[in-house]
């Protein structure tokens, strides 16, 4: 409902599949004294023209300071952004006067659409009657002993395109038995502090975002920082730019999902920067949900990084969007890591150690030793000289065989028990790095481990 003093700009535009991919700028003027932005978005059709996928548009939003929001699901009744309690996905903070941005973003149009679309936005001067909530967003220790850790490093909420609040998302990861997950919400940050208020007695809330971008996704995780993810936004936002942002904040770079389906199923979450493979990533999502042919190609992939000299870790994240159905459930890859403490600089550093494997479910412990005395567990690096390599597992199913990988390559496999112990012996120089597999009688993972490296 506006009134008499509101100020309202409207926009609208057309799309077709050659706008694909694009961002489309809405830039207008805001006065001082403004204390809240009202923006409603609609556009048409919604589902492609004889097809079951739909035409794929959302809006993102910058203040004159910079990024201030996304909205990465569009609904009835619009959003608001002001100083108290934005929509979700959109940062609370007090309205700057100046030149704003609504930026419609276009991730997919179906042929043979023409896609319309409306835009109103609504500047009131009212006071605000809202209370803002509270939350204390500081990162703390979960556990301070060293040990094993088990999380997930990818997920989404209600900031984003999730269907469940906070703590329905935190409840729900504590019921499945994890010491810790990551918050890595589209291209926004706002539930950060709010979900690093979880954390309590032997429950680590980790910080994040997921970086999704026309063509490829990335996590970024450890801070709050809020990235751009738009390419070519401005001039010189490439991803290589878009990539080293993290790096400088000191934050773990992730490639996501690299190998996943791209339109019309999922748009931009196939890797598809050839000047960025790896680029400067420090890990690498090798599984993502549950265990499927677009995990074994990124796993795949991923090994060939290595081959190339690239030291890389492998992680996992369930890529959660809601209450999972059970099927879903079935072989979900979890993080297991190797940290001194269960906080958010443990178990980060741990992982860029590469102190870390995969599971969903068995236990499987991965070391070496060389004759000079070097010892090393995964993600560590020792001599190019012979080496003992040690593997032991528990929770194994019947039917599962252990591999052992070389340089990428099948060294050795064997049906194992349900629980047991395995040694290898490795000539100096037989392989560069070394890593372990426990697979199902059909091939599909069970647990993988980080590699250990030799040179």
């Amino acid at each position: 409902m506006t009134t008499s003093t509101d100020v309202q700009y409207k926009f609208s535009g057309a799309v077709t599949k050659a706008d694909s991919k694009t961002y489309h700028p809405h830039p207008f003027d805001v006065p001082g004294g403004v204390t809240n932005i009202h923006i409603d978005f609609q556009f048409a059709p919604f589902y492609a023209t004889g097809r079951i996928h739909r035409n794929q548009i959302t809006i993102s939003a910058n203040d004159p300071a910079g990024i201030r929001g996304v909205w990465n699901i569009v609904r009835e009744g619009g959003l608001d952004i002001n100083g108290v309690a934005s929509t979700p996905g959109f940062g609370s903070w007090p309205i700057q006067p100046g030149t704003w941005t609504v930026f419609v973003d276009v991730h997919r149009v179906l042929p043979p659409d023409t896609v319309t679309y409306e835009l109103t936005i609504t500047l009131s001067t009212a006071p605000l009657t809202l209370t803002a909530p509270t939350y204390d967003g500081s990162q703390r220790v979960a556990a301070a002993q060293p040990g094993w850790y088990r999380g997930d490093l990818h997920a989404h909420t209600i900031h984003s395109d999730g269907s469940w609040d906070i703590p329905e998302f935190t409840q729900y990861m504590r019921a499945r038995g994890l010491d810790f997950v990551s918050l890595s919400d589209h291209n926004t940050i706002t539930g950060l502090a709010q979900h690093r208020s979880q954390t309590e007695a032997g429950f680590l809330a980790l910080g994040g975002m997921e970086l999704s971008t026309f063509n490829g996704h990335m996590l970024a995780l450890g801070d709050s920082h809020w990235y751009e993810w738009r390419l070519n936004i401005a001039p010189g936002w490439d991803i290589n730019r878009i990539m080293q942002q993290v790096i400088d904040q000191g934050a773990m770079l992730i490639i996501a999902h690299p190998m996943s389906p791209d339109e019309p199923f999922c748009s931009g979450c196939l890797w598809q920067f050839e000047d960025a493979r790896p680029g400067v990533a420090l890990g690498v999502e090798v599984w993502n949900g549950f265990w499927h042919v677009f995990n074994e190609e990124a796993l795949q992939q991923y090994y060939v990084w290595l081959n190339q000299g690239h030291r890389l870790v492998a992680t996992s994240g369930t890529d959660i969007h809601g209450p999972a159905r059970r099927t879903d459930e079935r072989r979900a890859g979890f993080n297991v890591v190797y940290a001194e403490a269960l906080s958010e600089p443990g178990i980060l550093s741990a992982i860029r150690k590469g102190h870390t494997y995969i599971s969903a479910g068995p236990e499987l412990l991965l070391t070496a030793t060389t004759p000079s005395g070097a010892r090393g567990m995964v993600g560590d690096q020792l001599p190019a000289e012979a080496a003992t390599l040690s593997v032991e597992w528990t929770d194994a199913h019947e039917g599962d065989v252990l591999r052992l990988i070389l340089d990428r390559a099948v060294h050795e496999q064997m049906p194992v028990s349900a629980a047991g112990a395995h040694a290898w012996s490795l000539a100096a120089g037989q392989a560069r790095w070394a890593n372990v597999e426990l697979r199902d009688a059909n091939g599909e993972m069970w647990a993988l481990t980080n590699p250990i490296f030799f040179g």
